[in-house]
């Protein structure tokens, strides 16, 4: 029995997009460009690597997509996605984080009595699905294999649930760990030269996408407090639209995922804010395998990915400013070991662990 592997995406993938699972598909798309038989998704960027090579190959079932995405639109997938199947074939059809494609790849497939065909597996990349317990049902009934990223994460949706009719297996995020790892004490200071770094001053840096979730206005007003009694630190914030303006702030706009290896590797310290329930963060991640010293909101499941505070510094109840005073200052003033446990940090969420262990959930019926 053959088994084809078609990703449907609402997103055109590969992406040059800031956003978690479009980062990591698209890393995954460069090093293996036959990972899937088949791409439905709206049309990427030729200005991306191996789109051509995707395309070239067929590998593109794409469409210009309307501006106006209501449910009923996600038809369009189901449009595209029927077309492979033949026969007896069994498609594994792979969604991330989009619960409409997922409902109406669902409904049609039944509709016209080819859902025996499909192996849908469902990436989930939140913590858990935030709606009412009657939709979190229909969601959960559509899945064959849910695909989520911590223990936590299975705990907190069996807790509320009761009942998930589906498969369940954990993929932690990977992370490229040619690109993001520790500089040595030299070549960090020749980093910290190159990007016009102050001698003799402490570095802490911030990036997200500027939304109040992030917590960003609250590390803001903390660092006010910091900032009154110490003139050997500096913020850098990275991912905000707004220019960040403020003592001893260094805003420096927007970047590309590529290009934040170097930011972490010459800060001191990562503040990770995070003022919600995450997935499995990648900026979080990428930062401890850079060899920043994190101080990160506890709240699952962040203390799970920092290994329950043996990677990192726990931030309690992280809405409270003077929290992050107490934890910034803390820092400053005390010798705090930021991996207790001595982890290789080059083995520790790693791509190619999570390429192969994504292939392995692809060839699990």
């Amino acid at each position: 029995m053959l088994i084809k592997n078609i990703l449907v995406s609402s997103t055109a993938i590969p992406s040059d997009k800031i956003g978690s699972w479009n980062v990591l598909l698209t890393n995954l798309l460069k090093k293996d460009a036959s990972f899937f038989d088949q791409i439905i998704c709206p049309n990427p960027s030729h200005k991306i690597i191996n789109v051509n090579i995707l395309a070239e190959n067929n590998k593109f079932s794409t469409f210009l997509f309307t501006k106006f995405d209501k449910f009923y639109t996600k038809k369009i997938y189901w449009q595209k996605l029927k077309k492979y199947i033949k026969g007896n074939e069994i498609i594994n059809v792979v969604i991330f984080d989009d619960v409409k494609i997922l409902q109406a790849i669902n409904h049609y497939a039944r509709q016209d009595k080819t859902r025996k065909n499909l192996n849908i597996i469902y990436f989930i990349r939140g913590f858990r699905f935030d709606v009412n317990l009657t939709n979190r049902n229909q969601i959960y009934n559509c899945i064959d294999k849910l695909i989520i990223q911590t223990e936590t994460s299975y705990i907190k949706q069996v807790e509320e649930n009761h009942t998930i009719p589906c498969e369940v297996e954990i993929l932690r995020n990977g992370i490229n760990s040619n690109v993001f790892y520790p500089f040595s004490i030299e070549k960090k200071d020749d980093l910290r030269k190159k990007l016009n770094f102050k001698k003799n001053i402490k570095y802490f840096l911030w990036i997200s996408q500027d939304r109040p979730k992030k917590g960003l206005s609250i590390i803001l007003k903390a660092w006010e407090k910091i900032t009154k009694n110490n003139n050997d630190v500096e913020l850098l914030i990275i991912g905000t639209h707004i220019e960040i303006k403020g003592k001893q702030i260094t805003w420096l706009g927007r970047k590309k995922n590529e290009e934040l290896a170097v930011y972490y590797q010459s800060t001191d310290y990562y503040l990770f804010s995070s003022l919600c329930h995450e997935g499995h963060p990648l900026s979080l991640t990428e930062a401890l395998k850079s060899g920043a010293k994190c101080l990160a909101s506890d709240i699952d499941p962040i203390s799970e990915v920092l290994h329950n505070g043996d990677l990192g510094y726990l931030v309690k109840n992280p809405h409270f400013v003077k929290n992050w005073v107490y934890a910034i200052e803390d820092v400053l003033n005390k010798e705090i070991n930021f991996n207790k446990k001595n982890i290789d940090l080059s083995k520790l969420y790693d791509e190619n662990e999570w390429i192969a262990s994504f292939k392995e959930i692809l060839n699990k019926n």
